[in-house]
C-alpha cells in the first residue's frame, strides 16, 4: 500500500527465486495490479510504458485492468499484459477473487513442448478485510492477483 512501492521488479524476482521451493510444482509466479480506467493513463505515465492485451496490442477501454507489474524470469513474457484481456484469465481473476480461494485452469499445452500446464490463480487482498467478508466486500477489497 506505498506509494511508491516498497517492492520492485528486482525485489520480486529475487525473493521469488529463494522462495522456490515453497512452490515445488510451479514454474514461475506472477502479480497483477488492479486498476480502474481512470487510473490507466497514469499508470501507463508512472511505469513508462503501454498495457498490452494478451495479443500484444494495446489494452483497450474496459471496466477494470489486471496488468502484471512484477513476474518472475520464467514467465518473464507476462510482464506488462493485461490479465483480464484474456477470456479463461477473467473469468478465473473473477472466481478466485469472488469466492477468497485459489482457482485452477483447465490443462492446456505448453508452448514448445509435449508437456501439460495449469495456471493457479489467487486473489490478493487488502489488509482491511473481514474474515467473514461477503462477496461484495471481497471485490471491493481486491487489490491485485498472484499467479
Amino acid at each position: 500500500e506505498k506509494n511508491p512501492s516498497a517492492l520492485d521488479q528486482d525485489t520480486f524476482a529475487k525473493y521469488t527465486a529463494r522462495t522456490s521451493f515453497e512452490r515445488p510444482l510451479l514454474n514461475g509466479v506472477a502479480y497483477a495490479q488492479r486498476l480502474f480506467p481512470h487510473e490507466k493513463e497514469t499508470f501507463e505515465r508512472q511505469h513508462g510504458w503501454i498495457m498490452r492485451t494478451m495479443n500484444r496490442e494495446g489494452a483497450p477501454l474496459q471496466d477494470e485492468y489486471a496488468p502484471v507489474i512484477f513476474s518472475q524470469d520464467t514467465v518473464s513474457y507476462l510482464a506488462r499484459m493485461d490479465m483480464m484481456s484474456g477470456e479463461e484469465d477473467r473469468e478465473n481473476i473473477l472466481r478466485a477473487r469472488e469466492t477468497g480461494k485459489p482457482v485452477l485452469t483447465n490443462p492446456f499445452r505448453l508452448l514448445g513442448s509435449n508437456h501439460l500446464g495449469v495456471v493457479l490463480t489467487f486473489a490478493v487482498y487488502r489488509p482491511d478485510l473481514p474474515a467473514d467478508a461477503s462477496v461484495e466486500q471481497r471485490v471491493e477489497a481486491t487489490a491485485g492477483i498472484y499467479w
